[in-house]
């Protein structure tokens, strides 16, 4: 009855995930739509708002009422609060940039009399890069289809393996009662619930919630906060050396203590070696992310009297691997520390990261388009250097995820399945060939 309750579990939290990241796709590409109608939109009415409405008639779902919101926050008379205030889904970060631009355009002008307005030159880019998070979200989809089942369902074996050793062979019956047997199916649950975890942390794609490898375990945050890291490994091997004695309390007391000693260095060493693997997550998606920071400062850069505040803010709701980085510079800002943007600066050792930071600090003196004008000038290459950066990030990730999906299902039938048979088999040909050696020919 478990293992189908277990089963039943696994195939709706699968399935529920699923669901979650179908439903986003579809809205990022209404999202994209949406754009490209609102170019139209926009030389056919008479306000920023009204071309907003009347594009969001044609999007369906929860994303119309999203953009209707939006249009009554622009058009109230405290919009510069109100729309600093609201709260958007996690998964659509690219909305905070459109607020941003439609707020601008209301309030200075969208240079619709021009020969190219800026809003619509923006709009543009904002919907290219929609479709690039459009592209990566539907390459996640396709590489990490099905690895969370592969990597969860093979500890639902273990009964059957079980069985089917004692009925084949009789001395197979004392290891799988035997303590033995039983550390061999808790090693199998801990390795699968890992190895699922893991194919969890690296199919994760964008949304509020950061991926776990940039929020709290990557590897930079691991040198900050030595002691929680320490104990985390210490609580760790402690939990899976008590495991491991209660599987042989039966068993004399120097081999408890044995046990309980490689259950306590197992368990820290595998700890660590988590954290460590999260850090090199982190390391993948350092470069195609510090791209799309460019790329979202570049949709600032044209808006009139945007301030380093408000740059800091976006780029905040935007990062995922930086973003406490970017958060911890945008408090210090706030509170008129000087010195904010410099830490910033020194606080990362990525030079892609490092050098964005510089040209933040610099931007103060010179401004953003000065600071940024060498990158502007280059955006489409920048662009295509950002999904090259994504395709490789992703292909690495589902290489990862792929031996992580499958170990569980090795590490089982190795173990607990041939490993077994051929100690046994081993043990009867040594008997065979001792009572073939008592034999005397004459």
């Amino acid at each position: 009855m478990m293992p189908v309750l277990y089963l039943i579990t696994v195939f709706l939290i699968e399935y529920r995930e699923f669901r979650k990241r179908r439903t986003e796709y579809r809205e990022l590409e209404h999202f994209a739509e949406f754009l490209s109608d609102l170019r139209f939109e926009f030389y056919l009415c008479k306000s920023v708002t009204e071309s907003i409405f009347r594009a969001a008639e044609r999007v369906p779902g929860g994303l119309r009422k999203t953009l209707e919101e939006i249009c009554f926050l622009l058009e109230s008379e405290d919009a510069g609060d109100t729309v600093a205030e609201y709260q958007y889904p996690g998964y659509l970060k690219y909305l905070k940039l459109f607020v941003i631009q439609c707020r601008s355009a209301v309030q200075y002008g969208s240079g619709k009399n021009s020969t190219e307005s800026a809003f619509v030159k923006n709009m543009t880019e904002l919907r290219k890069d929609v479709q690039n998070e459009c592209y990566k979200r539907a390459q996640s989809g396709f590489l990490f289809a099905g690895m969370g089942i592969v990597a969860a369902v093979p500890v639902v074996f273990l009964p059957v393996i079980r069985r089917f050793g004692c009925a084949t062979m009789e001395e197979l019956k004392s290891f799988y009662e035997g303590s033995f047997g039983k550390l061999t199916a808790m090693a199998t649950g801990i390795i699968t619930l890992c190895c699922y975890a893991l194919v969890i942390i690296v199919r994760k794609t964008g949304g509020r919630a950061e991926q776990i490898a940039g929020k709290r375990l990557a590897a930079a945050d691991i040198n900050r906060s030595g002691t929680e890291y320490r104990m985390i490994c210490i609580i760790t091997g402690i939990f899976l050396s008590l495991c491991m004695v209660c599987l042989m309390r039966k068993a004399p007391f120097g081999q408890k203590i044995i046990a309980a000693a490689i259950g306590f260095f197992v368990g820290a060493f595998m700890t660590a070696g988590f954290y460590r693997y999260l850090g090199y997550l982190r390391k993948l998606g350092m470069g195609g992310e510090v791209l799309g920071l460019q790329s979202m400062i570049l949709l600032l850069v044209d808006v009139p009297d945007i301030t380093i505040m408000q740059v800091l803010d976006a780029l905040g709701d935007y990062a995922e691997l930086f973003r406490k980085t970017v958060l911890r510079c945008a408090d210090s800002y706030a509170a008129e520390d000087a010195r904010a943007l410099e830490r910033m600066y020194e606080e990362e050792e990525y030079p892609a990261f490092r050098q964005l930071a510089g040209r933040i600090a610099v931007s103060e003196q010179v401004g953003l388009a000065r600071a940024f004008s060498e990158i502007a000038a280059d955006r489409q290459f920048f662009r295509e250097q950002q999904r090259l950066e994504m395709e490789q990030e992703l292909k690495k990730k589902a290489a990862n995820a792929q031996v992580a999906a499958f170990f569980p299902l090795m590490f089982l039938l190795f173990a607990y399945l041939i490993f077994p048979f051929l100690a046994v088999s081993l043990g009867q040909m040594g008997e065979i060939l001792k009572e073939m050696g008592q034999f005397h020919y004459f």
